[in-house]
């Protein structure tokens, strides 16, 4: 898979830009000084990817200055077919969002996973620091790119989840402002029929994930020892509630035991949205115990072995996406990381050329983007 083009309208900085990357040139090294929006180019690769930014939930905060639309275009080679996709988003007279595929226009459910992305920045050390919602972001972002059943069973679950909570804040209502036991019977059989709907999407996610899991304790220990040039035990655990051998009747029986908790906190207290991927290095959490150059070392093995997952489910190489990680990578991890962008079209920032070695000087493999 290949980025021939990318155009974009009032995007952060951009007024009107427009590139043709070089096919036969598998990296692109886009060099300046910060806050030349160089990672606003590579902000808009990755939402005509996936749809939405790395850098901001708001959708306005991508629009230029004073301008009340964008639109990012792209043309992307797969199996030497070219095809174009386009996300348009605009605030007047009202917030819209659209996707184009080859012009017509599309769900963003059926959008998502024609331009593989693998994205690598300094903050991505933050999904093995900070909270749990950043490491199921990570999850749900490269699941959904390679599988359409799992991005449906998430955007059901997540609206399944808001329906079921708002019917617990009713139920608790019932309760406590004396409503007659048969309009709370009632709501609680309803109560029953969101439960069955939200077993069936949640079960799904979880399932999903534990096949990531799996690859991952497969793989990962190997990429990791390759980078380090030790012996290290690594391990990943998905931590639920439920049971991985049986997880729909587990869920089913959690659930209703969960019941009257769910109904006083009014909201639903297990299920994928409340689960954690948990990294360990020689049988310790890494939260607890690694330094930060097992961090890195760690993070770079993840993006590694993401690679490889998509290559084997989506049977594509995805595009390598790198904002300014060589000048926090020492030599070694460089070097591992130089001997994947031979396998993959990547699109790097960097501020100094010289942390790039003989690879900015290789005009064979490499064209430079100037900014």
């Amino acid at each position: 898979m290949k980025l021939l083009k990318l155009q974009l309208k009032n995007f952060r900085n951009y007024a009107d830009f427009e590139h043709n990357f070089d096919k036969n040139k598998p990296l692109t090294i886009i060099h300046g000084e910060n806050g030349h929006g160089k990672t606003n180019l590579l902000e808009a690769i990755y939402v005509l990817s996936i749809g939405k930014s790395f850098k901001s939930i708001v959708h306005d905060d991508l629009l230029k200055w004073d301008m009340d639309f964008l639109r990012v275009v792209g043309e992307v080679e797969k199996e030497d077919e070219v095809s174009t996709f386009e996300v348009f988003y605009t605030n007047y007279p009202s917030k819209k969002k659209n996707f184009k595929n080859n012009g017509v226009s599309v769900k963003q459910s059926n959008y998502i996973g024609n331009c593989l992305t693998v994205l690598f920045q300094p903050e991505d050390l933050n999904i093995l620091y900070l909270s749990p919602e950043l490491r199921r972001k990570y999850a749900n972002i490269l699941l959904s790119q390679v599988d359409k059943t799992y991005l449906k069973a998430l955007f059901d679950y997540h609206k399944i989840l808001k329906q079921r909570n708002a019917l617990l804040e009713e139920i608790r209502k019932a309760k406590f402002t004396g409503y007659s036991s048969a309009a709370i019977k009632k709501l609680l059989e309803d109560l029953d029929a969101w439960d069955e709907k939200i077993i069936t999407a949640g079960s799904l996610i979880i399932e999903k994930r534990l096949i990531l899991v799996k690859f991952l304790n497969k793989h990962l220990e190997k990429i990791y020892q390759s980078i380090s040039g030790e012996k290290e035990d690594i391990f990943v655990e998905y931590k639920t509630r439920l049971d991985p051998k049986d997880v729909g009747e587990s869920y089913k029986k959690i659930l209703k035991s969960q019941q009257e908790k769910d109904i006083l906190q009014a909201k639903t207290t297990i299920g994928p949205h409340r689960d954690d991927l948990l990294f360990y290095i020689n049988n310790k959490e890494i939260n607890l115990s690694a330094s930060r150059g097992e961090f890195r070392t760690l993070l770079l093995a993840i993006k590694l072995a993401e690679i490889d997952f998509i290559k084997l489910i989506a049977e594509e190489t995805p595009i390598l996406l790198l904002d300014d990680v060589f000048s926090e990578l020492d030599k070694n991890r460089q070097n591992k990381l130089l001997k994947v962008i031979d396998g993959c079209q990547t699109i790097l920032t960097t501020t100094d050329l010289s942390n790039l070695g003989n690879l900015a000087k290789e005009s064979s493999k490499s064209e430079l983007v100037e900014m």
